[in-house]
């Protein structure tokens, strides 16, 4: 597979990416024990203050030589408790888990089959290839070819001061559940990357029906998005493999998705992979859709 497998980066995770300690506790069980240490040290620095200045009063040593030394004392204590906090306080950190290290294929129920993107709720590059075989198999028995789309979303335009403030997590959801509202109750959607979805049309007919479906996926894909009061786009390419009677390899299929999707980019098409979708070629798909 290539880079379209999933690129994972630490970002936005929150399922099962727990911190460990030296000592292999949670977060929560560290800092609940750094707490109640320095609650502690503190206690003991007071003890220490309020006996000394009891011992020196019952002995008799509470002179003006005595209180003008209290400074020296009230400053030993402050330093220890220093050293306190900064012993209790000071943990260092370990590496995070397997799952919060790769949130792109992580299992949204916590199982560690990283299925479900954590992002998205789509699938990840795990199920999809299983979905994929299951289709491949379906498709020898039944004579009806499967198609994969490999989708890139490409910069937002235009391109403001307020784009860097977006949330980005949030336009992902926004242009996955577009382009599921592009599909079939059959066909699959999965995110593979960051900027990277995939598509798994089963048992279609002809290739103009893909090419209808991409089509229909990058007009949806163009459309708008306002965020506090900013009109936003964002652009899309698209790479189409289409099976064959002999196509028994998930694999190949993929590969042949990641090609078309980066010959679109660099050639400029909007569409690319299919005869009918290279007609034209455009930096833009909202203005022109190559197929």
């Amino acid at each position: 597979m290539h880079s379209s497998r999933p690129e994972h980066n630490t970002s936005n995770d929150r399922n099962g990416a727990e911190l460990t300690n030296r000592h292999g506790w949670s977060d929560d069980e560290a800092g609940t024990e750094s707490l109640e240490s320095a609650r502690l040290g503190v206690v003991a620095c007071i003890l220490f203050m309020a006996g000394g200045l009891y011992w020196t009063a019952s002995v008799g040593l509470l002179t003006l030589s005595a209180l003008t030394a209290y400074p020296v004392m009230i400053s030993a204590a402050l330093l220890l408790t220093l050293l306190v906090f900064g012993a209790t306080l000071w943990t260092p950190r370990g590496p995070q888990s397997a799952s919060g290290m790769h949130s792109l294929s992580e299992d949204a129920n916590g199982s560690g089959m990283n299925t479900y993107d954590s992002v998205t709720g789509l699938p990840t590059y795990r199920l999809f290839a299983s979905l994929l075989k299951q289709a491949l198999a379906h498709a020898g028995q039944h004579g009806r070819p499967v198609a994969v789309l490999m989708i890139e979303l490409d910069h937002f335009t235009p391109k403001t001061d307020e784009q860097a403030r977006i949330n980005l997590n949030l336009m992902y959801r926004v242009h996955a559940a577009r382009v599921k509202s592009a599909l079939r109750t059959t066909d699959t959607v999965a995110r593979l990357a960051e900027r990277t979805f995939v598509v798994l049309l089963d048992q279609v007919t002809d290739p103009e029906e893909v090419l209808a479906i991409a089509r229909k996926m990058q007009r949806t894909i163009s459309l708008p998005v306002t965020f506090d009061g900013h009109e936003l786009f964002l652009t899309s390419r698209i790479g189409i493999s289409l099976s064959s009677p002999q196509t028994e390899d998930d694999n190949a299929l993929l590969d042949a998705a990641t090609r078309a999707v980066a010959t679109a980019r660099a050639e400029g098409y909007a569409l690319y992979g299919l005869p009918g979708a290279m007609a034209s070629a455009s930096a833009d798909a909202r203005s022109t859709i190559a197929a």
